[in-house]
C-alpha cells in the first residue's frame, strides 16, 4: 500500500473532528448573533417634533361666574434620550401659543360675556424614565416605549385692561407613550402622546383645579448608536 493511501484514515478522522466541532460551535455563534441583533440598542437619540396642545378641560371654572379655557394650538418640541438597552432617560421641552378665552357672568340671570385675552405662552419640560419592550422578527423596526417622570409647566398670560391673570410656574407629572419606526440606519419617525398633569391655582381664580395638557406629536429623530 502506498504512503498516500496509508494517510487516508488520518485525513478522514481529521475531517470528521472538524465537522463535529463546526456542528457544535456554529449554532452557538448564530444564536449569539441573533441575540445581538434583537437586543435593544444603547446610546443617545435626538428627536425634533411638531404636534398640537390639546387641553382636556377648562383651565379654571369658578362656579357660574368665571371660567377660563385654552384653545387647541400647534406645539413644537425637542427631546434628548439616552438608552441603556430596554430602559432609558429622556429630557424634553415643548412650546405652544394657545389663545385664552375668559367667560364672565356679571350678575344673576345675566348672559356670560366672553373676553378673548389673546395668545398665551405655554412652556413645558420633563425628565422621564422610559421603558422600551423589544419586538422580534420583522417587527423590530417598530420600537414602542412608555414612561413617566416629573415636569414643569410655565404659563405667561397676556395682559388686558379689563382682566389680568398672574403668570405661573407649576409642578407637573408627565406620562408618555409612543413608538419609533425605523426609516434607515440611524433615522426614525416618532409618534408620541404625553400628558402633563398639574394643578392650576392662580389669581383671580379662587379654586385650584387639576389640569391635563395633552401633547400629540409626530417627529423625526436620529439614533447615535
Amino acid at each position: 500500500m502506498s504512503n498516500r493511501t496509508k494517510g487516508w484514515p488520518a485525513r478522514i478522522r481529521t475531517s470528521a473532528v472538524t465537522a463535529a466541532l463546526f456542528a457544535v460551535v456554529a449554532p452557538g455563534a448564530l444564536v449569539a448573533q441573533s441575540a445581538d441583533e434583537e437586543r435593544s440598542p444603547s446610546g443617545f437619540e435626538l428627536t425634533g417634533y411638531i404636534g398640537a396642545l390639546l387641553p382636556m378641560a377648562k383651565l379654571a371654572d369658578s362656579g357660574d361666574t368665571l371660567s377660563a379655557e385654552f384653545s387647541t394650538k400647534v406645539a413644537f418640541g425637542l427631546e434628548v434620550d439616552y438608552w441603556f438597552g430596554n430602559f432609558g432617560v429622556a429630557l424634553n421641552g415643548n412650546y405652544a401659543n394657545p389663545n385664552l378665552t375668559i367667560q364672565v357672568v356679571e350678575g344673576e340671570g345675566s348672559f356670560p360675556t366672553s373676553i378673548n385675552l389673546g395668545a398665551t405662552d405655554v412652556w413645558t419640560a420633563a425628565a422621564n424614565v422610559l421603558w422600551r419592550p423589544q419586538l422580534k422578527g420583522s417587527a423590530t423596526i417598530v420600537r414602542p416605549y412608555f414612561g413617566a417622570g416629573p415636569g414643569v409647566v410655565k404659563v405667561m398670560y397676556p395682559t388686558d385692561d379689563e382682566f389680568s391673570i398672574q403668570d405661573e410656574t407649576r409642578f407637573a407629572i408627565s406620562l408618555v407613550g409612543g413608538a419609533q419606526v425605523e426609516l434607515s440606519k440611524g433615522w426614525f419617525v416618532r409618534l408620541d402622546v404625553r400628558d402633563y398633569i398639574s394643578k392650576f391655582d392662580t389669581e383671580p381664580f379662587a379654586e385650584s383645579k387639576t389640569q391635563h395638557d395633552l401633547f400629540v406629536s409626530i417627529g423625526v429623530g436620529y439614533a447615535f448608536h
